[in-house]
């Protein structure tokens, strides 16, 4: 999972410490456009690689039928997350592109598929863990959706906010299937 935490290390260090672009409207994506871009793209393949990863993990770790659907899940959100390493974002207010387009659809797929495949992984753990998940990612959901229905203009944090959840989630799922093995 050292490739999800590097690309979280990343969005992490660029919001605290690059003010060219406001954490808090503007999507971690588009860092992935212009000084940092190299870094961005690094992170956003190296943690499509450790999804995919954790994904062989999982079916490998004798799970059950649907920890193995949660797992087909990864393998798309680690393929989105790679593919998207390769398509730069278009920014806001600029011409839409194809590699815009590539990569808002491997944003959709990452961040529609990703929580569900955390809690089929999670239910198979039992019903604390998948408490646990569905406490986090609905509370996630819940900033964007208030962000959305509020008009704060806080997109940025709330995508933020859900970038974390789901990576702590995979990072915990990985923790608990490398102890079991």
């Amino acid at each position: 999972m050292a490739g999800v935490g590097y690309l979280g290390a990343v969005i992490l260090i660029l919001s605290l410490a690059w003010t060219q672009y406001s954490p808090v409207t503007q999507v971690a994506s588009d860092y992935g456009v212009g000084a940092f871009a190299p870094e961005m793209n690094a992170g956003f393949f190296l943690a499509g690689v450790g999804v995919i990863s954790l994904a062989v993990a999982v079916i490998r770790s004798g799970a059950t039928r649907g920890q193995k659907a949660g797992a087909c899940l990864f393998l798309l959100d680690g393929l989105a997350l790679a593919v998207n390493a390769f398509f730069q974002t278009d920014l806001e207010g600029a011409a839409g592109t194809l590699h815009g387009t590539i990569h808002a659809v491997g944003g959709v797929v990452f961040f529609f598929t990703s929580p569900v495949g955390i809690l089929l992984v999670a239910h198979g753990f039992g019903r604390r863990w998948f408490r646990g998940a569905l406490l986090s990612l609905a509370l996630a959901v819940a900033a964007l959706a208030g962000n959305g229905a509020l008009g704060l203009n806080a997109g940025g944090l709330a995508e933020r906010v859900l970038i974390l959840v789901v990576f702590l989630s995979l990072i915990l799922i990985a923790a608990r299937i490398y102890r079991e093995a």
